[in-house]
């Protein structure tokens, strides 16, 4: 009995040691806006002839990638919370807060953009 008391207290202080150090929605703005800039830089980097169609049209990538941030929906679970973003009629979970951090989840943005290129690949082999 002693055993389960004490758990129970061990996870009572965990949780509301986690509660304490949950992120707030600015650090998840902040961290995935600096994550996604740094993907979509190596992403524009591995394609030939990227950055000069960019610098001759005047784009501003990261115009796009503060638009994505700022539809950062954010969902509180008391210990953790997470930011999602809804892309194509999904929710996807971009990023997930607890114990004071913030992590991004890449592999999401690159099976987005897997679905994407593989989209693109079927509309200019069957539009021809």
């Amino acid at each position: 009995m002693k055993t389960l008391f004490r758990l129970i207290i061990v996870l009572a202080i965990l949780a509301v040691v986690m509660k304490l150090t949950v992120p707030t929605p600015e650090k998840h703005r902040e961290v995935a806006k600096e994550r996604l800039s740094e993907i979509v830089m190596e992403k524009i980097s591995t394609i030939d002839g990227a950055m000069e169609v960019i610098k001759d049209n005047d784009i501003d990538v990261n115009m796009f990638i503060r638009l994505a941030v700022t539809q950062l929906k954010m969902k509180d679970y008391f210990v953790c919370n997470a930011g999602f973003i809804k892309y194509d009629g999904e929710e996807y979970m971009l990023t997930l807060g607890m114990f004071g951090h913030v992590f991004v989840m890449t592999d999401y943005i690159d099976e987005i953009q897997q679905a994407n290129e593989k989209l693109e690949e079927l509309r200019d082999r069957y539009n021809k």
